[in-house]
């Protein structure tokens, strides 16, 4: 258990990819901070792992589908609204060297990352200004949202689409209080594990992911807006991930 300590009691919170190791660590400490929680993920068998979990209720769907997202927020309507949404839905497991993706497998992934996290935010962002009320976004980049994995192409594209999509939504609606940032972990494999090629010489836990994410979506944040929150201990400030491989120097 995490001893970092945030309160959303009474708040409604929306995370998208639940099934999933991150998404998982997502829903319980949203929950234990109180808020009520909907778990939305394709994998509807993968969602049953919440089956009993206090102030958590689970959707299954594919959130590239109009009509499934206006579902998800018909539901959130009836339950009591919506305060945070975390987009985290990706496919993140096909590793294909860029010349050799056909358009249907980059659409898919371009869907599922991408145009998932559009049709929840548009809709967020609607009921927040028709409510009169604002709101917060958070969505899940990667360090490929900026550095290119090898064969991850379409993968890195709609990462680094999340971190423009948070910055526009960030530029056009501040104003009327709706946040939007973004949460760039690496290297979080389950376990914690010892790791060369990160200067914290460790991977990245899934609940250190959902601490950054709550601090983003709680009013410690409130001029966070537009931001990537980097989860990766150090990665992304190296020059080369291998030390090993740097050129000797003379002096």
């Amino acid at each position: 258990m995490s001893a970092v300590r945030f309160d959303f009691t009474g708040e409604r919170v929306l995370v998208t990819g639940a099934a999933g190791l991150i998404g998982r660590a997502l829903v319980h400490r949203f929950a234990d901070a109180g808020a009520g929680v909907l778990a939305v993920d394709v994998d509807a068998e993968g969602l049953k792992v919440f089956d009993g979990a206090p102030r958590v209720d689970a959707m299954p769907g594919d959130l590239a589908r109009e009509d499934v997202a206006d579902a998800v927020f018909d539901r959130l309507r009836r339950d009591g609204g919506l305060d945070v949404l975390v987009n985290n839905a990706a496919m993140t497991e096909l590793r294909t060297p860029f010349i050799d993706i056909d358009a249907e497998v980059w659409d898919a992934i371009i869907a599922a990352n991408l145009r998932s996290a559009y049709l929840l935010s548009v809709r967020a962002a609607r009921y927040w200004r028709d409510n009169g009320r604002g709101g917060a976004i958070v969505n899940m980049s990667s360090p490929g949202g900026s550095r290119a994995h090898d064969d991850q192409s379409a993968y890195d594209v709609t990462k680094a689409g999340m971190e423009a999509l948070s910055r526009a939504i960030a530029v056009e609606l501040g104003g009327i209080g709706i946040r939007a940032n973004c949460v760039a972990p690496a290297s979080v494999v389950g376990e914690v594990r010892p790791a060369t090629d990160i200067p914290a010489g460790r991977t990245t836990a899934p609940e250190e992911v959902a601490d950054a994410t709550l601090f983003l979506a709680s009013p410690a944040a409130a001029q966070f807006n537009g931001h990537v929150l980097r989860v990766d201990g150090g990665l992304h400030a190296r020059l080369r991930t291998d030390p090993s491989q740097e050129q000797q120097r003379d002096g």
